[in-house]
């Protein structure tokens, strides 16, 4: 938050509540005084925050900051954890005192799974004790939800991507990073930087020495290749995690970028 950390902040939890097949949400917009957290078990829905929308399924997490309203829409019956919460030190909410993107899904499904057993399990005691068990667990997925987060921003390792001198591309390129593995129009960004398409391809390449599309194709596969090593998700799931729309096209472009095919690669290089 600003300077501070994301992974460094301490999550105080205000209020939990588990619900099992919600079928309808009460309210299709809202407003909290506090942080809250929707983290699915099963189902599915549809949110907006600011100016980031997408799609909200198992294994999810989507924070919304105080102060901002949350819009959603409900696709299928719902199984999740409601979970109210602040900072040990109360931070600001500027964006640039935000997570790169709302949205979360931790690649330690295993540890998550068992965060939400712990949930479920304590369901609704709130005494001294339980409360505390909740708070560890809260923390717990306040990490899960950074270490994804940490591996977005840094561009996945992109060395070559070094700062440049001009500040707009710099912009653009942190714009990218943040949002590489959700689907989202390059028409986006040119219009933010006041630029045409062209405009912002040329100066992109001359800051960077490749052109926009050529930085989120790399984030997108290397994201890829960690999900074909790190998890059990079939192609259509790690495609929607990467920001294509579908596997046979990320299938397509994995095997022209790596030169195999994801389940070959996946197969030869799994330990």
């Amino acid at each position: 938050m600003g300077t501070v950390k994301l992974w460094a902040q301490t999550v105080h939890l205000v209020s939990h509540a588990y619900f099992e097949r919600k079928s309808r949400f009460e309210v299709q917009s809202d407003v909290y005084p506090v942080w809250v957290l929707f983290a699915l078990e099963a189902g599915q829905f549809r949110y907006r925050i600011g100016e980031e929308r997408g799609v909200i399924g198992p294994g999810d997490l989507v924070f919304c900051p105080p102060g901002y309203a949350f819009e959603r829409e409900m696709v299928s019956t719902l199984s999740l954890h409601y979970i109210g919460f602040e900072f040990a030190e109360t931070p600001p909410v500027p964006d640039d005192a935000l997570p790169p993107t709302f949205k979360a899904h931790p690649a330690d499904g295993k540890r998550l799974a068992s965060d939400f057993a712990y949930l479920r399990r304590l369901g609704l005691a709130n005494d001294p004790r339980h409360f505390l068990r909740k708070q560890a667990v809260l923390n717990d997925i306040w990490q899960l939800a950074c270490d994804e987060w940490d591996d977005e921003t840094s561009g996945g390792g992109l060395a070559e991507l070094a700062e440049s001198d001009d500040m707009l591309m710099n912009r653009a390129a942190e714009w990218l990073i943040g949002r590489a593995h959700t689907p989202f129009s390059m028409r986006e960004l040119s219009d933010l930087l006041a630029l045409s398409p062209v405009q912002l391809t040329r100066r992109f390449q001359k800051a960077f020495r490749m052109p926009p599309s050529e930085l989120v194709r790399l984030l997108r596969i290397r994201k890829a290749a960690k999900l074909l090593l790190d998890t059990e998700l079939n192609l259509e799931q790690i495609a929607e995690r990467c920001g294509y729309e579908n596997g046979f096209y990320l299938s397509r472009v994995f095997s022209r970028s790596m030169g195999t095919s994801p389940s070959k690669y996946r197969k030869l290089n799994r330990l």
